[in-house]
């Protein structure tokens, strides 16, 4: 079948790159959203692990140091998160079947490091808390932008735990 009609002729082509730019697009959108779910498990991992290991508690005993880096590290996993958020809002409404995974369940672990460091004599841990609540309250503020809550950085936390169907960590 060949089309005569001119101005089919001219929209048959057209039909066609319709076609491949939305094919494009639609698959062009489902590799992107997959890096910034990967970087919200990975934090939530490294959370869960902490937490099981009751690393909170062990923290005072531990070298001031290495406590540092790791309280750091997690103060930059929380601003890709947020970036993460800004970027890609859509990655919000993806929920973890697993609770190992879902941040929203793991994020109450952080606010349990930054208080346990801000109560050491440590200079280095007092520093590291400070960077890791920065961290905490800039994403604590984009997911307010999700959430309906009182403000609080344990409002936003159970609202969002609550939003993605889960119990927060205690």
């Amino acid at each position: 079948m060949v089309p005569i009609d001119p101005w089919i002729r001219v929209a048959s082509p057209l039909q066609a790159l319709t076609g491949f730019a939305l094919l494009t697009a639609a698959l062009t959108w489902f590799t992107q959203v997959y890096p910034p779910l990967s970087r919200r498990r990975v934090l939530a991992l490294d959370l869960n692990a902490l937490a099981k290991t009751d690393y909170a508690q062990a923290l005072p005993a531990l070298d001031p140091a290495a406590v540092a880096r790791v309280l750091e590290a997690l103060a930059a996993q929380l601003n890709t998160v947020r970036v993460d958020l800004t970027q890609h809002t859509e990655s919000y409404y993806f929920q973890e079947e697993d609770p190992d995974l879902s941040l929203a369940r793991q994020l109450p672990h952080v606010v349990e490091l930054r208080g346990t460091a801000s109560a050491c004599p440590a200079a280095e841990l007092q520093a590291s808390a400070r960077v890791l609540s920065v961290a905490l309250e800039q994403l604590a503020k984009k997911l307010q932008e999700f959430v309906r809550t009182d403000g609080t950085l344990g409002g936003i936390l159970s609202a969002y735990a609550a939003d993605h169907a889960r119990t927060p960590r205690t």
